[in-house]
């Protein structure tokens, strides 16, 4: 659906992408995420025509987006809604109104706009709000309303621009599960920037690391967190217990493998001891991980890494108690 070459991106004569190439396909959940300055945004931009380029391809359904005349581009926006940070609504404005306004704008039938702000309103859980000014609403409703006027016009992708970013950790969740419910149902396409790891593991099926407009990581979302790189590493921050210093190893594994009991087949076989310091279960979209973290003898180090090795386990020697 989308495909990404070579993009490169000049502001003046700094270069703030570089060598970009991606692929997006049909329905996936797509994440780009790195720390504020990375890019993110401005990649996000070249994919609906807001920002130009001068090097490499960006193709949206197979035509190329610096290609299209005022007419195409303006089609390509049509079938791309855009989630914002900040909302953007009219707060004069009612929450019907605000839905409304796109499918004015494009001159759509009175009774069938009206009937799609209403099924729009019982997807985003907003019916009773209908006639509610906006800016009486809070944030995560506002956030609501913004996404039921970027369904409006029945678009193929979602853009998300830090969509959860100005709200509480509650209401993060219960919008994410709003996104993953529209892109289950409707088999809507979502990019979404975000520097919110938990994002990223929540609703992302791939993933791409932006540093300083470079790609420097990208894969399957859950695959890269079982196996972190050193890109991704410096985005995650754990959240264990202070941890002992000496030699500590952090074991990762799927939950089919925590379910056999991994750790203590392999004490028994190896005939060590050791302890269990940390440990944490995760869920990336569908698939739940195990994380935990074991202190060990430095001399019996060698074993256990052959052991996991043996075993196709995940494992990292920890860097003295971090």
């Amino acid at each position: 659906m989308i495909e990404i070459t070579g993009l490169g991106k000049y502001f003046g004569d700094h270069k703030v992408l570089s060598d970009i190439s991606l692929s997006v396909g049909k329905g996936d959940v797509f994440g780009i995420v790195g720390h504020s300055g990375a890019g993110k945004s401005t990649l996000l931009r070249c994919l609906n025509g807001l920002e130009g380029y001068s090097e490499g391809s960006v193709k949206v359904k197979g035509r190329e987006v610096k290609d299209l005349n005022d007419v195409e581009l303006k089609q390509l926006r049509r079938d791309m809604g855009m989630i914002f940070q900040n909302f953007n609504l009219m707060n004069r404005k009612n929450v019907f109104e605000n839905i409304m306004f796109p499918l004015k704008v494009w001159g759509t039938p009175k009774a069938e706009a009206e009937a799609r702000v209403n099924e729009l309103l019982e997807l985003v859980g907003l019916s009773a709000k209908r006639d509610e000014k906006v800016r009486n609403l809070s944030g995560g409703q506002k956030q609501r309303v913004g996404i039921a006027r970027a369904l409006a016009l029945n678009p193929e992708i979602l853009l998300c621009d830090e969509a959860t970013s100005a709200l509480d950790p509650k209401t993060t969740i219960s919008i994410l599960e709003l996104l993953m419910d529209i892109n289950r149902k409707l088999n809507v396409t979502i990019i979404a920037v975000t520097h919110q790891m938990e994002v990223v593991k929540m609703i992302c099926n791939k993933v791409i690391i932006l540093d300083g407009g470079r790609v420097v990581d990208s894969g399957d979302t859950d695959k890269l967190f079982l196996a972190p790189g050193p890109e991704l590493r410096k985005l995650i921050t754990d959240d264990y217990a202070v941890i002992p210093r000496g030699t500590n190893i952090r074991l990762m594994f799927p939950r089919e493998i925590a379910n056999e009991g991994i750790v203590s087949k392999m004490a028994r076989e190896l005939g060590i001891d050791f302890s269990i310091v940390g440990g944490r279960i995760e869920k990336y979209r569908e698939t739940v991980m195990g994380f935990l973290i074991i202190h060990v003898d430095d001399k019996d180090v060698p074993r256990i890494e052959k052991w996991l090795k043996e075993n196709k386990m995940f494992w990292e020697v920890m860097d003295n108690g971090r």
